[in-house]
């Protein structure tokens, strides 16, 4: 019974240890990467190396803030062209 008992704290113990980043040290690197749509406009080498690097893993990247955002970018430069999107931008529209 005693062994039972010392083998269940231990796994209870060793389960708790992770040599993973935590949550907030990785939420704070994806935040600080993260630009709006208005910044890919604006940046056109990054926005085209980001386009690039969600296009290389779009499953695990299609959903993440920073390719929906160089998208929406993308698709309004397709629409109204980068000087017109930009100025759009600009004004708030």
């Amino acid at each position: 019974m005693k062994t039972l008992i010392s083998t269940l704290l231990i796994a209870t113990c060793l389960a708790g240890c992770d040599n993973g980043p935590r949550s907030s040290d990785a939420a704070s690197k994806t935040a600080s990467e993260v630009h709006d749509v208005a910044w890919y406009l604006e940046h056109e080498v990054e926005h085209d190396e980001t386009k690039r690097r969600c296009k290389a893993n779009p499953g695990a990247r299609r959903d993440t803030a920073e390719c929906i955002n160089a998208d929406q970018a993308q698709k309004q430069i397709f629409v109204w062209g980068r000087e017109e999107a930009l100025r759009r931008s600009r004004e708030g529209r």
